[in-house]
């Protein structure tokens, strides 16, 4: 069992196991869903004893891994994914199965949860493939159905799957989620120090991110400094190339300079959020927004457009602007630079996006449903 490979022991030990389909792991740069998969299933192993599985296979964690939150998740994914596998079987009575991203129509356990992430497949349909936008029809108008609890990343997922989903909106529950990044304490533990000049962005380069507008704004804005530098930090995604992106890199008669980091470690990361002056996250529309939260918690201000989930945070150093309007950025970036320094407080950020609270949220949500069952049963 699982358990007996932690570094600490589960509250409840003697509780049916949760199981996590293991699939959004197996992406190489382990970015979003994928991390929002690891990080739930890290604080939940604190919780219950925690298992992997993929299609009708139990996969065995390698001796000595590790389960704290603050370490490098690609490393902590891939070795996970090379452990030992073998046949699902019939899990133990009460066992819970968590779905991260899609599911199928059949149950395999006795709780089934769904992780509603976004449905910007539906909802924003030209910023994605064909392929994902019929996935997400399938789950939206059949698999959920299969789940007794949609969990959404936020508010603003929960509305939309009221309407999107076929699934009952009394069987929808919200916890917002945790720091996708540096969650107990700095991965990167040197000194680093701020450049007010060089902005951060970091995020899949895919058009729902809203990359030309950004750089368009970047290039020709009047208030930026002269030789700002603006840094984007994730891997090329769906309908993008690397041809698209040298074009914005330099351009004639401007004297900024845009950089493509690509993927870099978690470490990497938590020094980059520390030493840039600022970060700004231009997206069409977020299912939560993990770089907006990463970057308040390491003490960086942000610019994030006013939509959907981004409207959720609240917090000293954040200033919003219209994704489709440059002038509002010059007005967010201006009021940004008025306010420096600034103090970002973390307490209040821990206090309403924690991992331990969505682990939480998930098992009283299915000891609700348990509940509820039994009462109907006792009725009948």
């Amino acid at each position: 069992m699982l358990a007996s490979s932690l570094s600490f022991p589960p509250e409840d030990g003697s509780a049916p196991p949760v199981y996590f389909d293991a699939n959004p792991l197996s992406d190489r740069h382990l970015t979003g869903i994928g991390r929002y998969a690891a990080r739930l299933a890290l604080a939940m192993a604190r919780l219950r004893t925690v298992r992997f599985f993929s299609r009708n296979q139990v996969i065995e964690p390698p001796e000595g891994l590790d389960w704290t939150q603050d370490q490098d998740l690609g490393t902590w994914a891939r070795r996970l994914m090379q452990g030992e596998r073998k046949p699902l079987g019939t899990p133990p009575s009460g066992s819970i199965g968590v779905w991260p991203m899609l599911r199928p129509i059949e149950r395999s356990f006795d709780h089934e949860v769904s992780i509603l992430h976004d449905l910007t497949p539906l909802l924003l349909p030209q910023t994605h493939k064909e392929v994902t936008r019929s996935h997400f029809q399938g789950l939206c108008s059949k698999a959920v159905l299969s789940s007794d609890i949609a969990l959404a990343v936020s508010y603003s997922t929960a509305a939309d799957a009221s309407w999107l989903a076929a699934i009952d909106p009394d069987r929808i529950v919200v916890a917002q989620s945790g720091p996708s990044l540096c969650v107990d304490h700095h991965v990167q533990t040197g000194a680093a120090r701020r450049r007010p000049d060089v902005g951060l962005v970091v995020s899949t380069l895919e058009p729902r991110k809203n990359p030309e507008f950004l750089f368009n704004w970047f290039h020709s804005s009047t208030v930026l400094p002269a030789r700002a530098e603006l840094w984007w930090v994730g891997s090329i995604g769906w309908l993008t190339s690397k041809r698209d992106l040298k074009q914005f890199e330099r351009r004639r008669g401007s004297q900024r300079r845009i950089r493509f980091l690509g993927v870099v470690t978690d470490a990497a990361l938590c020094k980059l959020y520390r030493s840039v002056g600022w970060s700004i996250y231009p997206s069409l529309y977020e299912g939560f927004g993990f770089p907006v939260l990463d970057s308040l918690r390491h003490g960086t201000p942000v610019l994030a457009s006013y939509n959907s989930s981004l409207r959720e945070f609240d917090s000293p150093g954040l200033h919003f602007f219209d994704p489709c309007d440059a002038v509002t950025v010059d007005a967010a970036w201006s009021a940004l630079a008025a306010s420096q320094p600034v103090n970002i407080p973390r307490e209040p950020l821990d206090g309403q996006f924690s991992w331990h609270n969505v682990a939480r949220v998930l098992l009283d949500s299915c000891r609700q449903t348990d509940s509820r069952a039994n009462a109907s049963n006792a009725a009948a």
